[in-house]
């Protein structure tokens, strides 16, 4: 009888394994091996930061920023505003090669990139890469192959557009936009070498590839506007909005006695198209 359970036994320890099937690896909600160790503590306090000031729940998961969905962009820690840029951005065409390609999407903080960078997986992106390159190699510079430069219209642009333009990324972006909002719009084209750090290099990679509408300038009416609202114009100093008040409080400001009250030919120049009288 001993023999027979021995035996019995013996035959369980056998043959129970072949009955048994490992689970399949969920990859989906594993971070890259590659980078998980090193990136686990900032994730963590990102994710409590995020949570406690969003008052959501954010799933950090691998994803491809090629082909991810609004939804998981939301699961991702993308606010709803961040996350319509983000698909807008990739809706005109722009293939995510590298990691670092996200910084160039207007809204996404460094936070929120060190936090999503272990996660972020490029499908074929290396192989992309090499086959564009070999192809843009092989193929005859012929003025039928040539592709014009987008034109952008410098005074309707959003941010999404101007990213477009040569050697401008988030920061120059939102410069130009918010330069823009204080003159009440372009006049000239180099006006853009007046937005803080923009070079005259800059300037001459972008210039042919922007136009101007004249028709979009808001501008001052002298006549009717407040201190607070002439004041804010970048080429109107306090004593120069408080002479012209002096100027309003005696007599009605025309575009006879204005060359007086600024008393400078050159920036009276650059006011011009913005007044109203």
């Amino acid at each position: 009888m001993l023999c027979l359970i021995c035996f019995a036994l013996l035959m369980a320890r056998i043959v129970y394994p072949y009955f048994i099937s490992a689970e399949p690896v969920m990859v989906k909600n594993l971070p890259l091996v590659e980078h998980a160790l090193d990136s686990a503590e900032k994730n963590n306090s990102y994710l409590k930061k995020y949570n406690t000031k969003k008052n959501a729940v954010v799933k950090l998961a691998v994803f491809d920023p090629n082909t991810v969905l609004y939804d998981e962009l939301l699961s991702l820690g993308f606010s709803q505003k961040t996350a319509r840029i983000f698909l807008k951005y990739r809706s005109k065409g722009f293939v995510f090669k590298q990691k670092q390609d996200l910084k160039k999407v207007f809204g996404i903080s460094d936070d929120l990139y060190t936090a999503l960078e272990p996660y972020i997986f490029i499908k074929n992106a290396v192989a992309e890469k090499n086959n564009a390159a070999e192809a843009k190699a092989e193929e005859p510079v012929t003025a039928k192959t040539k592709v014009a430069a987008k034109i952008i219209e410098l005074n309707s642009a959003d941010s999404l557009a101007l990213l477009q333009l040569n050697g401008i990324g988030p920061a120059y972006a939102k410069r130009i936009l918010k330069y823009r909002s204080l003159l009440g719009g372009f006049v000239n084209a180099e006006q853009l070498k007046e937005v803080y750090g923009f070079t005259e290099e800059l300037y001459q990679k972008i210039k042919p590839q922007i136009t101007l509408n004249p028709a979009a300038i808001k501008k001052i009416n002298l006549g009717k506007d407040d201190f607070k609202s002439i004041n804010k114009h970048p080429y109107l100093s306090y004593e120069l909005t408080k002479s012209i008040f002096d100027w309003k409080r005696k007599t009605n400001i025309t575009k006879d006695n204005i060359a007086s009250i600024i008393n400078d030919d050159a920036l009276l120049q650059k006011l011009i198209p913005y007044l109203e009288f």
